[in-house]
């Protein structure tokens, strides 16, 4: 009589269809929609770059949270995530390191090409919100060489304007700064 293992005690190839509905079980992990991935178990299976999976482990990250776990084999197919979870889940590294990971193949802005950035914009309803977001990406992007600027209110639009013509691969912004900072800078979201 052969005793089954527990899936935490497997192999990511000896994994089975029920193992996986433990697992997301075990987790609170829900899906809807179609050709979902497997969540990833692990930051080796997350399928990130090397680069990217030092920088998660200098930031201090030991293991991924359950939103973190399906989320991100989501976002590295370039797919719409609507994540819901408690705060301080590590909802924002859920979504920031696949934008990390595809920012990353792109070529850096330079002087020679700052008119095609940023890369990514970010949209957070509160300043407060829009500084979480900034320190949380700053963690990872800081190790890969890739610029993070923040425009919000309550600041000066001089200085967020300059920051944006030096160039980045990433804004973080409020809704109303951009609009008022993006046309004397001509920030392209396109």
């Amino acid at each position: 009589m052969r005793v089954d293992r527990h899936w935490s005690e497997k192999k990511l190839e000896e994994m089975t269809e029920r193992d996986w509905r433990i697992f997301r079980e075990d987790y609170n992990i829900s899906y809807k929609g179609s050709k979902i991935p497997r969540p990833m178990r692990s930051w080796n299976e997350s399928k990130l770059t090397n680069e990217l999976l030092k920088a998660v482990e200098k930031a201090g990250y030991k293991t991924p949270s359950p939103i973190q776990m399906a989320a991100i084999p989501l976002g590295l197919q370039q797919r719409d995530v609507i994540g819901i979870a408690e705060t301080g889940s590590g909802k924002t590294a859920a979504f920031v390191l696949p934008m990390l990971s595809y920012i990353t193949r792109l070529p850096p802005i330079s002087e020679d090409n700052e008119a095609e950035g940023p890369y990514a914009v970010v949209m957070a309803p509160t300043r407060e919100l829009a500084q979480q977001i900034e320190d949380e990406t700053v963690k990872f992007a800081q190790y890969l060489g890739i610029k993070v600027v923040s425009i919000v209110g309550g600041q000066s639009i001089e200085e967020q304007g300059f920051k944006i013509r030096q160039g980045c691969e990433i804004v973080i912004a409020t809704p109303g700064p951009p609009l008022c900072c993006s046309q004397p800078v001509q920030l392209c979201c396109s």
